[in-house]
């Protein structure tokens, strides 16, 4: 299923991106073609305004001058003096004749009733607009018509220059086009392969924990379900002794509904369906009714449990009582359960930069540095406690959802001289308090 979803993610992106790329880069070459043109007309404007006010201002007109005019700039000029062509054989050679493409231009001026073989009505010059005229041998031209008065007479000039079309779109640019476009394409599925890949990461990890996680919930039930057939069986052969066997059951039932309420316990936190009880609590008296309550238990593994308390009281914290004694309580049975007889579990309490820390202390073996990340996992067990069939790995993942759903944190610390110190950080809810 994350395959197919990832496939397809990969597919959108590239796509998407892909189809962007492709607009982007053919704006920017429709854009650049544009404003080629928009040059290209500029310049012959300006030549043309340049040639047309030298046929208005001079009556004499050297072919000299001419020859050199149209050599230079690829010109074809053609001036008349009253409808009668100056004899001028042009210096520039277009593809088409010459005659030809004059012939057009002035066919192209007459249909917007400019006519260079008749003086213009009003007093003043007339001047046509830029034409594109295209030659015998599919090539283009810029074109242009001045026509005006002289004396009792008129004058005209018809100017056209090669439009050189190898700058505009052209089969080279566009398969230049297209190739850039492919490598792009190209690189932006690579770049949404490797975003995909870590944008799906914590997917994939999440799939990969809840398997483990039903594997691993499969396992521990099949254990006391395999107990319960067991006795059923044994009570049916060995009357006399069924009273043990309903015994050994009663135990297991008991062992599997505390795994099925700490399994339901998480999954209310990953639904975020938990709802705490929020009141301000007054943490001096939460931690010695906790002390109160696992002295007996610690006493019974022949093991001594200390609370440590500052002078000044504690500041209160707003949390469940209920959720923080559950927590409290898992932390001082790990410690018990890596401790060995004789060893003292400490409960240490202080406040510091707005945070009540309450640290659950063991002097066990303590826990490897490539282990402490896995501890908080579901259903890890140290090798000590894989033996314990009342430790079904949950509690301190249980402990560490239940402290981030108050707004705190659960870390793991060395003791010094050996065995781990959980550490409880709780956010200092009342207003103004602070102590270092």
């Amino acid at each position: 299923m994350l395959n197919s979803l990832k496939k397809k993610l990969i597919l959108l992106y590239t796509v998407s991106t892909g189809l962007i790329l492709t607009a982007t880069l053919l704006f920017v070459m429709l854009n650049n073609n544009q404003q080629l043109i928009k040059d290209k007309n500029f310049n012959f404007r300006s030549n043309f305004s340049t040639v047309s006010k030298n046929v208005q201002m001079d009556s004499n007109f050297s072919h000299l001058w001419l020859s050199q005019l149209e050599a230079n700039n690829h010109f074809i000029i053609h001036i008349e003096d009253n409808g009668f062509p100056l004899l001028y054989n042009g210096a520039f050679n277009p593809p088409t004749d010459r005659s030809i493409l004059i012939q057009k231009l002035k066919e192209a001026a007459r249909e917007d009733n400019i006519d260079t073989a008749a003086r213009p009505v009003s007093l003043s010059e007339v001047e046509s607009k830029t034409y594109e005229i295209q030659g015998d041998f599919r090539e283009h031209y810029l074109g242009a018509v001045f026509v005006v008065p002289v004396g009792k007479g008129f004058r005209s000039l018809v100017l056209l220059q090669p439009l050189d079309t190898s700058a505009f779109l052209n089969p080279g640019q566009i398969l230049f086009l297209i190739v850039m476009d492919v490598l792009g394409i190209g690189a932006l599925f690579l770049v949404s392969y490797w975003i995909v890949g870590k944008s799906l990461k914590p997917v994939e990890e999440s799939k990969r924990q809840q398997t483990e996680f039903i594997a691993a919930a499969s396992h521990e039930l099949k254990s006391p379900l395999a107990v319960i057939r067991a006795s059923l069986s044994a009570a049916k052969i060995d009357a006399e002794n069924s009273l043990h066997y309903l015994n050994n059951m009663d135990k297991e039932c008991s062992r599997m509904a505390g795994l099925i309420e700490d399994m339901l316990l998480l999954a209310s936190t990953d639904a975020r369906h938990w709802q705490l009880k929020r009141e301000y609590l007054d943490m001096d008296t939460l931690l010695i009714e906790t002390y109160d309550l696992f002295y007996p238990y610690l006493k019974e593994k022949t093991m001594e449990l200390k609370l440590l308390l500052e002078d000044e009281m504690l500041p209160q914290v707003e949390g469940d009582k209920e959720r923080l004694k559950q927590i409290l309580a898992v932390l001082i049975d790990n410690a018990a359960v890596y401790s060995k007889e004789g060893d003292t579990v400490i409960i240490r309490a202080y406040a510091k930069r707005k945070r009540l820390l309450i640290e659950i202390e063991d002097h066990g073996l303590g826990i490897p540095e490539d282990k402490k990340k896995e501890v908080f996992l579901r259903f890890y067990r140290g090798d000590k406690s894989r033996q314990d069939k009342n430790h079904y790995g949950l509690g301190l993942s249980i402990a560490k959802e239940l402290a981030e759903l108050q707004n705190g944190t659960l870390t793991l610390n060395d003791t010094s001289g050996g065995g781990a110190t959980f550490l409880l950080s709780l956010p200092v809810k009342l207003p103004g308090y602070h102590r270092d």
